[in-house]
């Protein structure tokens, strides 16, 4: 039981809810060409959406085509790690194992409780030591309308791994974990029991879904924006990490043709992926 919960974890910290800002509605696309700027090959981008149902796993001839002809793999978390289910497992947890219906009034301590029950036959007295951004994901990933999910991040892994392509992981799961550190725990604790509490929270992030395959970018916005910590958070989930991540795809393009498949939210807005690229001279065209 234990090691099916932790296994469920793992993928609740990749779902992680990304933001999208505004582009140009013609120029949506989840795939994108770079070029330009004295690069010898081009280059591609791709926005993920971390899990999905199996049924709607979105991968046509373009995105295959853009990944078979690059050399080395970019993602958020190298995938690869044989260490980083452990090292997820160990960042999850409250400080000094916290339980954090201690944190929480009794009714809502009771509706996580039974959600969790029901849904993971456990309840808080044994995963309310995990941390709450971690819950909530946990919350999101049942609203799955499936129990056979697919997560972008493994399959372009296993590609690269048959193909004996490099991987390089932008961030460590330290990192990433440490960036909803910086968020108030009370704002976490509020809209966690949001999702397992108020009506449509859950169905919030079916719209994000289903824009995501209509890959409409100014959609997935409004979808994930509008209000709430993401919103007013945004500079450290978003912002600064993109900021990070382009000095190093800019040296890696340099030297080889790369491929990155990152959050979908990370692509679009004034300081998204694409306008820091084209910012720093670069063509990025979609592929549509």
């Amino acid at each position: 039981m234990k090691s099916k919960i932790f296994k469920k974890i793992g993928l609740a910290i990749l779902l992680v809810v990304h933001f999208v800002g505004s582009v140009n509605g013609q120029d949506s696309s989840l795939l994108w060409k770079v070029s330009g700027n004295g690069l010898e090959k081009e280059s591609f981008l791709f926005g993920t959406i971390h899990i999905i149902c199996k049924s709607d796993f979105l991968m046509d001839e373009r995105i295959i085509n853009a990944f078979e002809s690059a050399e080395q793999l970019f993602l958020e978390l190298d995938m690869s790690d044989p260490q980083l289910q452990l090292k997820m497992q160990q960042v999850s947890l409250n400080p000094g194992m916290k339980n954090i219906k201690a944190e929480m009034d009794e009714s809502a301590a009771s509706a996580l409780d039974a959600f969790l029950l029901e849904n993971y036959g456990a309840g808080l007295a044994q995963l309310g030591i995990l941390k709450p951004f971690v819950l909530s994901s946990m919350v999101m990933l049942k609203a799955l309308p499936c129990t056979e999910i697919e997560s972008y991040e493994g399959y372009f892994t296993s590609r690269a791994g048959e193909a004996e392509m490099p991987i390089v992981g932008l961030e460590t799961v330290e990192f990433q974990v440490g960036i909803f550190d910086q968020i108030p725990r009370d704002l976490q604790l509020k809209e966690l029991v949001k999702l397992v509490t108020e009506e449509g929270a859950q169905q919030e992030f079916q719209t994000m879904i289903s824009a995501y395959l209509a890959e409409d970018i100014l959609a997935l916005d409004q979808a994930m924006t509008n209000s709430g910590m993401m919103a007013d958070y945004r500079s450290i989930l978003l912002e600064e990490r993109n900021k990070n991540w382009v000095p190093q795809m800019e040296e890696a393009m340099k030297a080889k043709s790369i491929f990155m498949a990152v959050g979908a939210g990370h692509l679009g807005g004034d300081f998204g992926v694409i306008s820091l690229l084209r910012k720093a001279g670069y063509s990025v065209e979609p592929i549509h």
